[in-house]
């Protein structure tokens, strides 16, 4: 009882973090966000004894904290980077599979992985939206309630967000 307690206080913390990801206008300040997701998200499936899924999202903050290396200093992510992201979380996949659901994670991780890589804010919240709705089954699956809150707030943050940030701009830049 003490880990799922544990498991689910990690998951609130995954809330706020996710939702203000999405709020973010700026690729900094949304991936520091998506640090702070990364690490409370892969202490929750970890108190949840989802190995899988806590795998994944401490390599993704590994890759956020690398990403962000590489934003800040305005350089390209080297494709081999790139690649060594997606061989790595194959293979944390296949080393932690023990039934079929173990699959969501490794996808949710290559989207994560296109997620940081990609440089336009509303691409970002494109692939966010995706990764949330498979992550949505995965957590339901697994009992990660918190996180299934999480990832309904943050479907809806990003809906939002896309109003606020993408639709806006594209509508201004029609007008004009």
């Amino acid at each position: 009882m003490y880990n799922f307690v544990v498991a689910q206080i990690f998951g609130i913390l995954g809330i706020i973090f996710s939702v203000l990801s999405m709020q973010m206008k700026t690729k900094k300040n949304i991936m520091i966000m998506l640090l702070g997701l990364n690490l409370a998200s892969a202490l929750n499936f970890l108190f949840l004894d989802s190995i899988s899924g806590s795998l994944v999202c401490f390599f993704g903050a590994i890759e956020t904290v690398i990403n962000y290396c590489f934003d800040s200093k305005n350089k390209k992510i080297p494709l081999y980077i790139i690649a060594f992201y997606v061989i790595v979380n194959i293979g944390l996949g296949i080393s932690s599979y023990h039934s079929p659901i173990d699959i969501l994670p490794v996808i949710c991780a290559l989207l994560y992985c296109a997620t940081v890589c990609v440089k336009r804010e509303s691409n970002i919240r494109k692939l966010m939206f995706l990764n949330q709705t498979i992550w949505l089954i995965y957590d339901l699956i697994v009992k990660a309630y918190m996180f299934s809150i999480s990832n309904i707030l943050t479907i809806i943050s990003i809906v939002i967000s896309y109003f606020r940030f993408d639709y806006k701009k594209k509508e201004k830049n029609g007008k004009e």
